[in-house]
């Protein structure tokens, strides 16, 4: 479950970075917003790699980390929702069952999947939650 935290964290976390900081990934973001036909260009080219960059670092050092996984899912459904649908239907499925497969094909299912585990298990021993948990309880007993 750590690792699993650690990675996804870590890949949302670079992943917001990139889009934050490098002029290049930053214009590719807007231009698929754009493409995609997202509303409030000027403040979902901010607001959605500053999630992933913030709530990313959270669930990498395990600070609120399902709080912070729940926001990352909602912008990886959308992601999903939008851009993944798309490229479904470029995929040309023959059948359901291979739609199905090519949903679960995508990387953003994978990460959801991770997203969800950190939901629904938390942080983990080994997180900064664990950490101020144990501190708050030695100042209760």
């Amino acid at each position: 479950m750590t690792l699993n935290r650690i990675a996804v964290g870590a890949f949302f976390m670079l992943s917001g970075y990139h889009k934050l900081f490098n002029a290049e990934r930053h214009r590719s973001i807007v231009d698929e917003l754009k493409a995609l036909g997202v509303p409030a260009l000027g403040f979902n080219q901010w607001w959605v790699p500053l999630v992933e960059f913030s709530a990313g670092a959270a669930v990498l050092i395990g600070l609120l980390a399902p709080l912070a996984a729940l926001g990352l899912l909602v912008i990886i459904l959308v992601a999903m929702a939008t851009s993944g649908r798309q490229r479904i239907k470029l995929y040309k499925p023959i059948d359901e069952a291979d739609r199905i497969d090519d949903w679960l094909y995508l990387p953003e299912t994978l990460y959801a999947f991770m997203l969800i585990m950190v939901v629904s298990a938390g942080a983990g021993p080994y997180s900064l939650d664990a950490l101020v948990l144990g501190l708050m309880n030695k100042h209760v007993a």
